[in-house]
This record gives structure tokens, sequence and C-alpha cells, in this order.
């Protein structure tokens, strides 16, 4: 009997110190990151919209990529998945939201719309994220990697007429190897990508 109370008094002890914070619970495990994709404004506004409307449609993305997690290649076959360091929403959307956004900031039409709108759109651009990964199978020589495939399609009554078809593929050097120094390396291949789109599109010569 002398030892129960022994025991039980010792366990009183202890769930007294952790009520009154005498006992530290501090999480000992990682905490995550989130991370979004920002394209800056250094795309030159074109002189002249053309008078067309260019529905952007939600990005497609390689399943490979398709998570949230980061993902590092770390040689010719092997990719590793980051639970820490993550995408803030999935990143398929953020990419879409910031093509929609350049575009419009670029003026390549007189409206940019989303795949929601009920505006019936001049041209659709469709696209796909082919590979979206830090390269880090060089340990002297990270980089980022972006590549993007874009279709320029002018909707008709019948089959829909393909206008351009480009494949842009961007690997960025990184200043170091971390979290933010990666989501800097896609930002600038996001921004140099979509340089050369609005080139592209301004070469097609959007027309009604």
């Amino acid at each position: 009997m002398k030892r129960l109370s022994l025991i039980l008094s010792s366990v009183y002890l202890l769930l007294g110190a952790v009520l009154s914070g005498c006992v530290s619970l501090d999480r000992s495990y990682p905490e995550k990151h989130y991370f979004v994709l920002e394209v800056g404004g250094s795309v030159k506004p074109l002189a002249a919209p053309a008078n067309v409307i260019v529905e952007v449609a939600d990005m497609q993305i390689s399943p490979r990529y398709e998570g949230q997690s980061f993902n590092y290649r770390i040689s010719d076959g092997g990719y590793e998945s980051d639970f820490y360091n993550q995408f803030l929403i999935p990143p398929a959307a953020l990419v879409t939201e910031e093509i929609r956004r350049g575009l419009a900031q670029a003026g390549i039409s007189q409206y940019v719309i989303g795949s929601s709108s009920q505006i019936q759109p001049t041209y659709q651009l469709d696209g796909t994220i082919n590979a979206l990964y830090g390269d880090f199978r060089n340990a002297n020589a990270a980089k980022a990697v972006m590549e993007i495939e874009f279709f320029l399609t002018k909707p008709a009554s019948g089959a829909a007429q393909v206008v351009m078809v480009k494949r842009y593929s961007k690997s960025v050097p990184l200043s170091g190897r971390t979290p933010e120094a990666l989501v800097k390396g896609w930002n600038e291949a996001l921004e140099e990508i979509l340089s050369d789109l609005v080139a592209d599109l301004k070469a097609v010569n959007l027309s009604p």
C-alpha cells in the first residue's frame, strides 16, 4: 500500500509540473514551410494590345510534379520528395495564375480571361508543365528546372485551328542549396518563359 501511494504521488507531481508549464512540450520535429511562385514586372507592355480576347486555360502538369511537395533530382534516375518544403497550393494553379497575370500586364490582348469566364474567347492558350524540380545531381552546380509546353488555338465551329505550339525549357543556376534559392530560381525560369511567350504571341500577330 505504501508503494502504491508513492507511485500515485509521483504521477500527481509530474502532472502538476506539466500543467504549470515546468515541463517543455515544444515540438522537436521540423515545421513545414510553404512557398508560392511569383513573376516580377520585367515583361514590358506592348504598345498596342491586339483587339482579341485570350483565354488562358487551367494549366496541366505531369503526374510526376503535380503534388505540392518540392521534388529534387539526385541522380539520373533518382528523385526525392520534400515533405517539409511545399507549394502553398498545387503548382499548376500557381503557374496558371502567374501566366494569366503576366499576359494581362504585357497587354498581349484586349482581355485575358480564365476558364470560368462566360466570355467567348478569340484564342485559347493551353499549357502543360512537363518539368518542375530542383536538379541536385551536381553538388556544386544546383539548378532550378522548369519546362512548359503551350498550345495556342483559335476556336471554330469544327475542329479548333492550331495557331502556335511552343515548348520552353529553362535551367537556372542556384545561389545556394536551400528551398528559398530554389524558389527564386523557379521564379526566374517562369519569368524567362513568360517573356519568351509574350514575344512569340506578338510574332503570331493575333487578329479577330
